[in-house]
């Protein structure tokens, strides 16, 4: 295989510049989806009221203990509907990820009815087929 050779200069300002935006990126990114958590459960009180869970205990307790959960597109629906994706941040109103139950790895949605009351905003409704769509293309049954 022929080695590539690169004309990338390491020690220029340019590459600190641009190394140094790539490394806030991620931080603002944990930053918004901290946001998607926080909005959910900013309605905990009425759920304990309600003598309920809220919609991402109610995965966590679903999950076989000590085992993790990779959820998809948590930012889903960023800056569109009733999401200006800087204070309101929504994230589609839904919950999907993977994780394992009894043993197996499986596709879990969950409607996140702390934002919105569970409506499913169009974004969510997206974020849904494509997790049916990834459902049919794995072994994630």
């Amino acid at each position: 295989m022929p080695v590539l050779n690169s004309r990338l200069d390491t020690t220029s300002a340019a590459f600190d510049a641009n190394a140094r935006r790539m490394a806030e990126r991620p931080a603002e990114v944990q930053r918004l989806e901290g946001l998607v958590i926080a909005e959910s459960e900013s309605k905990r009180a009425r759920f304990e009221q309600r003598g309920q869970l809220l919609p991402r205990e109610r995965v966590a307790r679903l999950l076989d203990r000590g085992s993790g959960f990779l959820e998809l597109s948590r930012l889903a629906g960023l800056g569109m509907h009733d999401d200006d994706g800087k204070k309101a941040v929504l994230g589609g109103g839904s919950i999907v990820g993977i994780g394992t139950v009894a043993g197996k790895r499986v596709m879990i949605s969950a409607s996140d009815s702390g934002v919105k009351g569970g409506t499913v905003a169009p974004m969510g409704l997206k974020r849904r087929c494509a997790r049916r769509r990834s459902r049919a293309r794995t072994s994630c049954r």
